[in-house]
């Protein structure tokens, strides 16, 4: 079933996504000088504390334009951090799409708040809604038209001021709801999930927790799909859109869906977003970031309804993760593991898969022979037959069913005439050095009753 509702039919159609370039509008603009004297103000004034200017605060917790504390590089790694390595929110930064002409103004409302302002916010909700209510009503009216694309964008300004203008309050959370449905049904979706983010962020408990991760899930999942269609793009240049980052979906796609299991672990697209990130990273061939997705949904949502097919791309990726015998033996020893437990958990279903799965159970014998056999070789060469005869027999008796375990046996035999150890060089030179003599037991040897009698 789609996460999105089937009347928000400019979500589901890519093709009638607007694609405006914003700066060009910008400078067709007869007011483009006005536009641009207002952003430099923005920037300067948010600089005073950004990460370009030197703060004036004392404490040093004061914000910048961006939403970055200059003493970021300084502070120690809190549980969120660990539990996100994708990148920590940061729902305060301003966004290219703040900047345009048409939304400048608002940008500079909620920039310089001058604190709580119960009259104000409670006035510029009520016409949020009334707009909200309309663009409603016209998109029902017409669901091919785009006279509420407007409306909508409308009503997310009303949204934004009534939330910068009353914060720690309940009017504060449906406002930052609001806006991020709003921006949603407008197609501006980097700032939809922006407005989601600090819901989450200041109310984790919300009553819209469901709904907003929806909404996130939603759109990860069509930049993902953007993602997939530019990836063969030779140039790309980062020109702002409002349905998408400038720069990094595939990033920002993940970035969502990692936060959507941290944010709400227990909620119903948990094990979804963990799946579909896991899908994520294999498609961008990080398949050890992959592998410890699915296998963190396999043990943490033993029952989603996709296990077994977590089960089968988790062996995909540790297979593709392990590199060699010069490398880590762990990928191929979980890849052995996670087989097994396949055939046991899943029987009618690997019963399906059995010629996939005979496939990968035959090739980790071979690596894992290899790896036996190349120290052996490792051992011969350096002239240590011994070593190298009892190597190549393991090899023989662990994976006879092996081409190396079947014609191992010649270069046991190969070996027997052989010395056990290469001659000791520079002998006189050994002879020259103290020997190690065997340390003295500290409690002589004979009856153990009279030792402790």
């Amino acid at each position: 079933m789609s996460l999105v509702n089937s009347s928000n039919l400019e979500f589901n159609r890519r093709l009638r996504l607007p694609q405006s370039n914003w700066l060009l509008a910008a400078f067709h603009s007869r007011h483009w000088g006005v536009w641009l004297s207002s952003c430099l103000l923005v920037l300067s004034a948010g600089c005073q504390s950004g990460p370009f200017a030197k703060s004036k605060a004392s404490n040093g917790n004061s914000k910048g334009l961006f939403g970055m504390n200059k003493q970021a590089k300084q502070k120690q790694l809190t549980a969120d951090d660990v539990l996100d390595p994708l990148g920590e929110r940061n729902f305060n930064r301003v966004l290219p799409q703040d900047l345009t002409p048409s939304q400048i103004g608002t940008t500079l409302k909620t920039r310089f708040s001058k604190g709580n302002t119960p009259e104000a916010a409670t006035a510029a909700f009520n016409e949020g809604q009334l707009l909200y209510e309309k663009a409603i009503a016209t998109r029902d009216a017409n669901p091919n038209g785009k006279e509420h694309i407007e409306i909508f964008k409308e009503a997310a300004e009303k949204f934004r001021i009534a939330s910068a203008s009353w914060k720690d309050s309940a009017m504060e959370q449906d406002a930052l709801y609001y806006e991020g449905e709003s921006f949603f049904f407008a197609n501006h979706y980097v700032q939809s999930n922006r407005a989601f983010e600090k819901l989450l962020a200041l109310y984790s408990g919300t009553r819209y927790l469901d709904k907003a991760e929806s909404r996130r899930f939603a759109i990860a999942q069509y930049w993902l799909g953007l993602a997939r269609d530019h990836k063969g793009d030779w140039v790309k240049i980062p020109i702002p859109k409002t349905d998408r980052p400038a720069m990094g979906l595939a990033t920002e796609s993940r970035r969502i869906l990692n936060r959507i299991r941290i944010d709400d672990p227990t909620g119903k697209l948990a094990d979804d977003a963990t799946m579909a990130l896991g899908n994520a990273f294999f498609e961008a061939e990080l398949y050890q970031e992959a592998a410890d997705t699915y296998e963190d949904l396999r043990k943490a949502y033993p029952g989603a309804p996709n296990l077994f097919q977590a089960h089968v791309f988790e062996l995909k990726s540790r297979m593709k993760s392990y590199y060699g015998n010069s490398y880590d033996l762990e990928p191929l020893q979980k890849a052995d593991e996670l087989l097994k437990q396949i055939v046991r958990q899943f029987p009618n279903e690997a019963q399906k898969e059995e010629a996939y799965l005979g496939q990968e159970a035959r090739a980790i014998r071979s690596m894992l022979a290899e790896r036996d056999f190349s120290l052996g070789e490792y051992y011969e060469k350096r002239g240590e037959n011994r070593a190298a005869s009892i190597m190549y027999e393991q090899v023989a008796k662990n994976y006879g069913d092996t081409t190396l375990g079947e014609s191992v046996g010649e270069r046991v035999a190969s070996l027997t005439d052989k010395p056990a150890a290469p001659p000791q060089r520079a002998q006189w030179l050994v002879d020259l050095m103290p020997k190690s003599e065997a340390s003295k037991p500290l409690i002589a040897a004979g009856n153990k009753d009279s030792v402790f009698r």
